[in-house]
């Protein structure tokens, strides 16, 4: 059941872009036509500049007189045509769109400038690509508004029409993680959301929900929604919740929860819950918890099922070693698949301890029950299997039973121990 990094949607997104995009921190620059191979120039109206170019034209935005970059090229396109408008501070460019700038280079078929908000606006084929890492946005429709301050708070990234994103971190990366969503969202530095079937798959994961949160400065983030997180690994594992939270340390998962209608599924178990929560390292679960109220914790496998107002689950490195519950807890196990019966055992806390068998799958080794302990069980005859079984019921301080392939051995009640034994009827010989 390996769990990889969750880089969810909007963390990548926002690590590609507001370290991308744009790439300058100025609050304006001075917009110009720089060249052109056919274009015409209308200024019959005092300050109003009309210029039209085809057959290949350069635009760029320059620092203003009298700041420290007076006169550099904050960013430069380059497309099969444009019209400058200088009275509407606008620049329209249409065929082969060719945006640059230090850490960024932007394609498309069509975009527009707009110098009010100093906003770019590209159309159809768009595809960003950050220089510094090789991550791309490709889709139909982007909108990137520069920061009017240095601390580059207020920069904000849109793109919707179903954007997708391969995000790369620091260095190449040969597989990317991939993030596609209706809708994606930056403001500033720290804050991003995506929207709309938000969908990430990168090598052994994929997770998916309604939308999707993330404060970067804090590494935390949220899916909202029909919220699951699946690994794709040979163990496999499926976690869904109304809501899908996660902490993250260096880019890398350590802690997630799913909340309402919490239900965690692997191969052989189903665990459900209010809420269920991992505690991940090495890009495995380690531990996990599940608590609720208006849906009883309980973890279920095909034999067995433990359940309790709460449970703890030790999975060092993915395998299973205990299960704890806690609170009116109750395991119970269906050895005989023909018998209308189930074992059972309770009390204020029951263990179940598993280990590995020959063939390297992990069986129920032990349980125990502390605390107001009872047990019920079968018990039959080794002479005579197809005979009834008897019917042990049992009290005491602790009750332990022991296992062996996935055989009730041995049952010891311990403190104030009392119970009873029903015989079965025999068969007539």
């Amino acid at each position: 059941m390996s769990v990889a990094r969750i880089p969810l949607a909007v963390c990548v997104i926002a690590a590609l872009f507001m370290r991308g995009a744009g790439g300058q921190t100025e609050s304006n620059c001075q917009a110009r036509l720089d060249s052109s191979a056919v274009g015409t120039r209308d200024a019959r109206i005092p300050g109003r500049v009309i210029q039209f170019a085809s057959g290949g034209a350069w635009f760029s935005c320059r620092g203003l007189p009298g700041t420290e970059n007076a006169g550099e090229v904050v960013w430069r396109t380059y497309s099969d045509s444009v019209a400058w408008r200088s009275h509407l501070g606008r620049a329209d460019f249409v065929g082969n769109v060719a945006f640059s700038d230090s850490l960024s280079e932007l394609t498309s078929d069509r975009a527009s400038y707009y110098q009010s908000g100093d906003r770019l606006e590209a159309f159809e084929n768009v595809r960003l690509v950050n220089r510094e890492n090789g991550s791309v946005l490709s889709g139909p429709h982007l909108v990137y508004t520069r920061s009017s301050s240095e601390d580059a708070e207020d920069a904000e990234l849109f793109a919707d029409r179903r954007p997708r994103v391969e995000y790369r971190s620091e260095g190449d990366s040969a597989n990317p993680t991939v993030i596609v969503g209706d809708r994606v969202r930056m403001v500033g530095n720290s804050t991003a959301w995506a929207g709309g079937n938000v969908e990430i798959e990168q090598e052994g994961f994929a997770a998916s929900g309604d939308s999707a949160t993330l404060n970067l400065d804090t590494e935390d983030g949220v899916l909202i929604g029909h919220a699951e997180a699946v690994g794709q690994d040979s163990i496999g594992y499926t976690l869904r919740g109304t809501r899908i939270a996660y902490r993250m340390v260096d880019r890398k998962l350590n802690w997630v929860q799913a909340q309402e209608r919490a239900e965690g599924l692997s191969e052989e178990w189903r665990i459900v819950g209010d809420t269920i929560e991992f505690a991940i390292s090495d890009d495995k679960i380690q531990a996990g918890m599940v608590w609720g109220d208006s849906i009883s914790p309980r973890a279920m496998s095909e034999t067995y099922t433990l359940s309790g107002d709460s449970l703890a689950v030790d999975l060092p490195n993915q395998v299973l070693t205990e299960m704890r519950g806690f609170g009116n807890a109750r395991a119970t196990a269906r050895t005989d698949s023909t018998s209308t019966e189930v074992d059972w055992i309770a009390g204020d806390t029951v263990v179940a301890r598993f280990d590995s068998t020959d063939t390297g799958s992990r069986t129920l080794a032990e349980l125990r029950s502390n605390g107001n302990a009872r047990a019920f069980y079968q018990i039959y005859d080794e002479e005579d299997p197809e005979a009834p079984p008897g019917f042990s019921y049992s009290r005491g301080l602790r009750i332990v039973a022991l296992f062996e392939e996935e055989t009730l051995q041995r049952v010891d009640v311990i403190g104030e121990a009392d119970g009873i034994y029903l015989e079965p009827i025999r068969r007539p010989l």
